[in-house]
């Protein structure tokens, strides 16, 4: 039966027992949950009554010890039982024996009055049998509404008062979330049965799809293997004959690459000279660059030499400062001559002599004051000459420092050049020695292609025989295409 179905329709029905199995399970437990709703909503009003009960208690034995009077007793378990609530809005309420209303939050004002509601009736009776709390269900109205409504109560008697204490909550609160328990199990189950079928069809299409494609796919390539294994035969036939002219071809080739290696090397020979000859070039290069660095170094001495001039320059300025102090001795000393000569002629007889002193050294200085002044023009001359010698040194200098420093770095890159060219010579004569390496393994290889070509003629053959079994084993894929297609898709 199941040989009959497709993997799709496999797929298919399995998602469809997982989710009957998954929908019972949800009901199971929807369920449980309700009913586990329904104890919890009884233990949580047990326990909130039993608390409130514990509070009432507790003044009623403040009242017995006499630290509260009964009134005062009573005021306070009224002020706590109006301001509890749980759950929102829900509350406590108190009743006498009486039937009469002792507290309830939302109806203050019957406060103290009779009830006579069959609720009160059934509350007082329980009271009465003082058998201890019990559950109590009964139609009454919600506050804001005249419709009845069922509701569940927890009632604790207070024999000592002759109170009774409840609290409860209407059914249909109950009932509003077991449906929505219910609607959420039906939501989840819709999504999960939508998920399966639709996940389950998409799936199986990605399995089935492929699956049918790769069948078609055998089927397309053990014809074509069929076919091919037709040609393979005529092909061998062909190589079988080719083979014969690749054994006459490869020997002419064979010849022709023995001439080339003759030729790689005596190139070979050629670069390695070429190498050795870049390799002097280089050596009398680097002798040329210590030269032009040695004549940079002798215009650096000129250089500072030039420098030397320029202190000499300075010296003549100190002479001609000294000079000029001279000249200004030699004025000086004139006037004292003069001076002396007035006071000489004031003197008179007494006078001549000092006279004659003071003409003497009047015409000493003026001697003195013209070589000065000779000199001092020496100086001039000389301070000009010895700076138009020193311009004209600093810029000859200066301009062959520059052509020397020119012609060194013309040097440097020269010999970093030639040094490139020795690196690149020692390059190609690495690779020239490769190439006659490779030229006489490509001869070896060749002589290994031609026998290799008397095997392929022996080949050839065998690939006839292998023909024929590629053949069978083309009708053999062609069963196990069939045999996959019944597994995708069914027995037909």
């Amino acid at each position: 039966m199941l040989n009959k179905l497709s993997i799709k329709q496999k797929i298919i029905y399995w998602n469809i027992f997982i989710i009957i199995l998954f929908t019972l399970t949800l009901i199971y437990l929807g369920n449980a949950s309700i009913n586990r709703l329904m104890d919890e909503k009884r233990t949580q009003l047990r326990n909130l009554s039993n608390a409130l009960g514990a509070v009432v208690v507790q003044y009623i034995k403040l009242e017995k010890e006499g630290k509260l009077s009964h009134e005062e007793a009573v005021t306070r378990v009224k002020t706590t039982v109006n301001a509890a609530r749980y759950d929102g809005d829900n509350y406590f309420f108190i009743g006498d024996y009486d039937m009469r209303q002792i507290v309830n939050p939302k109806r203050p004002k019957d406060d103290g009055v009779i009830q006579s509601s069959a609720q009160y009736k059934k509350f007082v009776e329980i009271s009465l049998k003082n058998t201890g709390p019990e559950f109590l269900s009964y139609f009454t109205t919600k506050p804001g509404s005249t419709e009845n409504f069922p509701k569940l109560t927890y009632l604790i008697p207070i024999p000592e008062w002759k109170w009774y204490i409840g609290t409860g909550i209407y059914i249909d609160d109950v009932d509003r979330a077991k449906n929505n328990n219910i609607i959420q199990l039906v939501t989840i189950t819709t999504f999960i049965t939508i998920l399966l079928m639709f996940g389950g069809t998409k799936i199986a299409n990605y399995i089935s799809k492929p699956l049918s494609n790769l069948t078609n796919l055998l089927k397309e390539s053990s014809d074509k293997m069929e076919e091919e294994s037709t040609q393979l035969t005529k092909m061998s036939e062909d190589v079988g004959k080719s083979s014969n002219e690749q054994a006459s071809s490869i020997q002419g080739t064979a010849a022709a690459i023995s001439e080339v290696t003759s030729m790689i090397a005596r190139t070979s020979t050629l670069t390695f000279n070429s190498e050795k000859l870049s390799q002097t070039i280089n050596n009398r290069t680097e002798m040329g660059n210590t030269a032009v660095k040695d004549m940079v170094s002798a215009m650096e001495a000129i250089q500072e030499a030039g420098q030397k001039l320029s202190e000499i320059e300075a010296i003549i300025i100190q002479i001609e400062n000294k000079a000029m102090i001279i000249n200004d001795i030699v004025t000086k000393t004139e006037l004292l001559s003069l001076n002396a000569s007035i006071e000489s002629a004031r003197a008179g007889e007494h006078g001549k002599g000092f006279a004659v002193v003071a003409e003497e050294v009047g015409n000493l200085a003026k001697t003195s004051g013209k070589s000065s002044n000779e000199i001092r023009d020496l100086l001039n001359k000389s301070r000009e000459k010895v700076k138009s010698i020193l311009e004209l040194t600093i810029s000859r200098v200066t301009e062959g420092q520059s052509k020397t420093i020119e012609v060194s770095n013309i040097f440097d890159q020269i010999i970093i050049d030639v040094k490139e060219i020795n690196t690149q010579m020692s390059q190609i004569t690495e690779a020239t020695k490769e190439q006659e390496i490779g030229v006489k393994q490509i001869s070896e290889a060749m002589t290994k292609i031609d026998l290799s070509a008397i095997n392929n003629l022996k080949s050839a053959e065998s690939s006839i025989r292998s023909s024929s079994k590629v053949l069978e084993i083309s009708h053999a894929l062609k069963t196990i295409s069939s045999k996959t297609e019944e597994i995708v898709l069914g027995q037909k």
